[in-house]
């Protein structure tokens, strides 16, 4: 009887401390560095979003020399990141709950005061961002590929800088779009410092996946 009551207890504490989340995309990023210290170096990313919840995105990542992938989950609207572990087949069933953190905020690695988007031809734009007004030398520099899409465009982290750059980016080349409705489906980047990335994200997937996020309670 204490077994079965344990037994229940604890159904009902995974339960109540986990949080059903869902996700109707899944797209792959294959990215390649095309100049740098890792020159022809690939690893292919996936990223899952929600098109009508905004507040919630994942991120299945490969880095070397790790025996698995990690998932990393914002949730925005609650502040938190969570982490797990993941088979190298990308498999739900073998998450492996690692942390629930709040998100934190890390100072931009570059200075961006501004940012210019030139249309090159219908549908590619080059950004490029500076650090201050008066610059000449841009810091940064993308040529994006979009397309329409039946949803608002997902703001996807395609290069390893903070949220905060993203959104000036994502902000600046949604000004000149006639609709939010676009995605991203291929990016050059020149980091201006030697290293230029490209990132092909044009396969994307239609999915229904809901699972119950192990979290812990906030102390």
């Amino acid at each position: 009887m204490k077994k079965n009551l344990l037994a229940l207890f604890c159904y009902f504490s995974i339960f109540c401390f986990s949080q059903e989340y869902h996700f109707d995309y899944k797209c792959y990023d294959s990215e390649t560095q095309l100049e740098g210290a890792y020159k022809g170096n690939k690893r292919t990313n996936i990223i899952y979003f929600n098109s009508e919840n905004k507040d919630v995105m994942a991120y299945d990542y490969f880095f070397s020399q790790q025996p698995t992938r990690s998932f990393w989950l914002y949730d925005f609207k609650t502040n938190n990141f969570l982490s797990y572990l993941i088979s190298h087949d990308s498999k739900f069933s073998s998450l492996n709950f690692i942390q629930k953190i709040p998100i934190k905020i890390y100072p931009d690695e570059k200075k961006i005061e501004r940012i210019d988007v030139e249309k090159l031809k219908e549908n590619v734009y080059l950004i490029s961002t500076y650090p201050s007004e008066k610059s000449k030398k841009s810091n940064l520099e993308l040529k994006i590929i979009i397309e329409k899409s039946n949803f608002s465009m997902p703001r996807i982290r395609f290069v390893d800088l903070t949220p905060n750059i993203h959104s000036k980016i994502y902000d600046a080349l949604l000004s000149r779009l006639d609709s939010p409705k676009y995605r991203l489906v291929d990016v050059i980047i020149d980091n201006k410092k030697g290293v230029i990335m490209h990132d092909d994200l044009s396969k994307c997937e239609k999915i229904n996946l809901k699972f119950l996020a192990e979290q812990i309670p906030n102390k």
